[in-house]
């Protein structure tokens, strides 16, 4: 770890801390205050890379879905977006290729691959083994891809959430 990296650390904890509303107690049924709307938890699980998880809440509001998810560098908002938007088809691209590519364009945007990697979602006591894509473009607007199955992808359309978006966490 170089120097840098032990400041951006501390940074990214120091967000998740000042906060001031707990994240960790949050269960279904909770509401969580963002975006200037009211959001129903309605489901839990985290992502298990084996040393770090990743916490994820599923939200409902009166006209939206949404994720809200949890890693040791911060706090992130995610919702669900349609496959077909993207430039390549992931299921065709894998069968001939072993990765996906390192940049890719979704709403003729460009995306970079900034992490690629294996987990087990963890849900209600069972694993399901996940491939995960985290693309990011120049504003830090985040793409991820998921593969469940060979042919069982979803796509996510996301960002890092500011400390002051997070008005307020009921459990």
């Amino acid at each position: 770890m170089g120097l840098f990296d032990f400041f951006k650390k501390k940074k990214n904890q120091d967000q998740v801390d000042l906060i001031g509303h707990s994240l960790d107690g949050l269960k279904k049924g909770g509401i969580v205050e963002l975006d200037g709307e009211s959001w129903e938890v309605v489901d839990i699980g985290y992502y298990d890379y084996g040393d770090e998880k990743e916490w994820d809440w599923k939200l409902v509001s009166p006209t939206r879905e949404g994720f809200l998810n949890k890693d040791e560098d911060g706090i992130y908002f995610f919702k669900r977006e349609d496959l077909k938007k993207l430039s390549i088809d992931p299921i065709e691209y894998l069968k001939t290729h072993e990765d996906l590519p390192s940049e890719i364009k979704f709403d003729n945007k460009l995306y970079d691959l900034e992490y690629s990697g294996a987990a087990y979602y963890v849900k209600d006591g069972n694993r399901s083994p996940v491939v995960i894509w985290d693309f990011e473009d120049d504003n830090g607007n985040i793409l991820e891809i998921l593969q469940w199955a060979d042919e069982d992808f979803e796509l996510f359309l996301g960002r890092r959430l500011q400390e002051w978006e997070i008005e307020d966490v009921l459990s």
